[in-house]
């Protein structure tokens, strides 16, 4: 009764109020509304990883990581790329060749002063350097648009297409941190 009598002393405007300042909280934060929805989760605990992809088809997660073998890395094949299988309670999945040949594998290049330059095999547009820092610890980095960043984190944008088995990329991002400021940044590409 009392969430009766509240209601009708809130007047009309009060509502449109409320309902306004919602969707200006919406539409000021840069995500969709599904994006909001679907909580990605974070892949930690691997001092190896590189960085990670994620689609929005689902939560299901590709890490990139070092390929350390006895303690040194694999010359040969640095980079060691699987699946999270989040859907299956995390069980790590290889890659299918296809996979690794045309979506998710790496094209890497002859090193030089050991640092590799590879592509995504699904976009061979984009060059990134898996290199050692000041630190001597290995990173990828990558300048997509306008910032170099140490890579984390690439996200695609997928729309489903009524005429094609494969989906559209509507969009990727890579998120990083900038080498120039050190503050975490985000740039988006269009295919």
């Amino acid at each position: 009764m009392q969430f009766n009598k509240v209601i009708s002393k809130t007047t009309p405007l009060s509502y449109s109020k409320i309902v306004a300042i919602i969707l200006f909280y919406f539409l000021c934060i840069n995500k969709s509304l599904s994006q909001i929805e679907k909580q990605f989760p974070v892949p930690a605990g691997n001092p190896n990883q590189l960085f990670y992809l994620q689609r929005s088809k689902n939560i299901n997660t590709v890490i990139y990581e070092l390929n350390i073998i006895n303690g040194k890395l694999n010359s040969e094949k640095p980079i060691d790329v699987f699946w999270i299988m989040y859907t299956k309670d995390k069980k790590r999945e290889n890659l299918s060749e296809m996979e690794k040949d045309f979506v998710y594998g790496v094209k890497i290049n002859p090193p030089e002063k050991k640092e590799y330059s590879f592509t995504l095999a699904a976009y061979p547009k984009i060059n990134l350097q898996l290199a050692k820092d000041s630190t001597q610890k290995y990173y990828v980095y990558v300048t997509p648009h306008k910032h170099q960043m140490k890579l984390t984190k690439v996200y695609i944008e997928e729309k489903d297409s009524q005429f094609k088995l494969e989906p559209t990329v509507e969009y990727i991002e890579f998120s990083g941190i900038d080498l120039i400021d050190g503050k975490e940044v985000i740039e988006r590409i269009t295919p």
